[in-house]
Parts: structure tokens; sequence; C-alpha cells
């Protein structure tokens, strides 16, 4: 039997959550059956800022991983416009969907474990262990740690397993589904004329200083000690590092260093979007 090929994947810069549903509490169905272990799931979305998500900037090691895994294991009998990648395109909708607001402009990334997802907070010059949602929000930015791999199930396409999520700060919150945001929420209130008092800040109550794992607080005086990504990568906004994490991975043969600046897409490319 052949050895599963895996290569260690990390995005720094850039991504916000989108999918948090079941970052800590595991997923149990697929398309409404029960599957036989649970999931825990983990989206996020980065910016367009090119014609094609391979060749972003901020997703140069995330491709360049992703390229190896398709050149050892499926070759030129899959070509790369008939792989099915974990990235979507954010304007283009799914059949019979609408594209969401907040998906547009966007790639959308999406990966999941059979095991808990390391979740932390980057708060205060050090990494706090986040056991809940408490204290985040869909929108939030974050640090993505895992590895990219063949499906097991299907040999055309390539799986991101996601096993570390790090919040580094606030963002502006994205409404998943058919929910509304607060902001949604006040821009109606304003637009019929409604004055919202708001609460004004208490020791015992709204507006009180939050638990150490409830939120994110800017670093005090210059650069704390704690987290710095790999020398070359992108640094993601408002992040101060000084030490890099160690991100787990399922067993993989072989080790996988930091992709060279940049990607240049195959000799046939990929399909313009």
């Amino acid at each position: 039997m052949t050895q599963r090929i895996y290569k260690n994947v990390m995005i720094l810069s850039g991504p916000r959550v989108f999918n948090m549903k079941n970052l800590w509490t595991p997923s149990t169905e697929y398309k409404g059956k029960k599957t036989d272990k649970p999931n825990y799931l983990c989206g996020v979305i980065v910016p367009k800022t090119a014609a094609h998500w391979s060749q972003e900037p901020c997703l140069a090691q995330f491709t360049q991983a992703m390229m190896e895994i398709h050149a050892a294991t499926m070759g030129q009998a899959v070509p790369y416009q008939a792989v099915d990648w974990p990235v979507k395109d954010g304007d283009v909708p799914e059949p019979g969907k609408t594209p969401a607001e907040w998906a547009k402009g966007h790639w959308m990334i999406s990966g999941s474990s059979g095991d808990p997802i390391k979740v932390e907070m980057f708060q205060a010059g050090n990494l706090v262990p986040l056991l809940n949602r408490t204290g985040v929000k869909p929108g939030d930015h974050v640090m993505l740690g895992g590895a990219v791999a063949q499906k097991a199930n299907d040999p055309r396409g390539i799986k991101l397993y996601v096993n570390a999520v790090t919040f580094t700060q606030p963002g502006e919150e994205i409404a998943v589904g058919n929910s509304v945001s607060g902001a949604e929420l006040m821009a109606q209130a304003q637009a019929q004329g409604l004055r919202v008092a708001g609460f004004s800040a208490s020791p015992n109550g709204f507006g009180a200083t939050p638990p150490m794992n409830t939120g994110f607080a800017p670093p005090q005086g210059g650069q704390p000690g704690g987290f710095t990504p790999p020398t070359g990568a992108p640094q993601a906004p408002g992040f101060a590092p000084s030490a890099a994490p160690q991100f787990g991975a399922p067993q993989q043969q072989g080790g996988f260093g930091q992709a060279p600046g940049g990607f240049a897409p195959p000799p046939n490319g990929f399909p313009q979007q």
C-alpha cells in the first residue's frame, strides 16, 4: 500500500474566518446523513488581489504545497483545471444559490479535521487557549496551520487538514447564512431614525474589561514576546511576533520547507477566472 503524502501548510496574512460553527464542537452529519466519525470544520476568506488564487502572494506556500501533492499523486493524468481544490471563488455561486455578499471579492478556503483543532487567541503579547467561541465571531482575522493531501475518497481532489487556528485581531462581522450581523441591525435602526443609547462602561456590567480568554487586547509597549512567522512569510495585520509556533500535522512523508516567494503557475496554467 502506497504511503499517503502530506505537505505542511500555513496561511498567515489576510484570512478572516467565516465558518466556525464546528470549530469546537464537531459535526456528525454530512449532507443530512450521519458520518462514521465527527468532523471539526473551519473556513476562511482571503481578499482577491490576483486573477487566480494560485497567484495570490499570501497563498504562495499553500499553493506550492498543493502543486507538489498534485505532481506526486496525480501528475498529467489529472490536469489542474480538473482538480477539486479546497479553494473556491466567492463570486461564483453554487448551483441554485446566490453568492453571499460577504464572499464576493474573496477566495474561500475550507478545511477539516477528524481530531479537535487547537484554537488559540493572540492576546496581550501571549497565545491564550480558546476553548469556546466566547469573545470571537465570524469575520475575525486568523492564521491557519495544517497540511494538504490527496483526498482518500476522491483521487481527483486535494484536501486541507486544519489542526491549528490562531485568532489575531477582530475583524468586520460576517453574517453567515440567513443571519443578520449587529452592524446591519445598527445601520437599519439609523435608517429608520431610531436612536440607540448604548451601554456605558461599568465595573460589573457591559463595557467591563473582559477576562483574558474572551477578547483581543493590543500588545503594550513595543514588540511583545510571542509569535513570529517564518522568515519571509507575510505578516498578519496588527500582529507583532517573536517566536514561531509549531503547527502539528498528520504524519507525512518527508518534510516541507517554506516555499520560495510567489508561485509561478505551471506552463499550461490555471484557467483564467
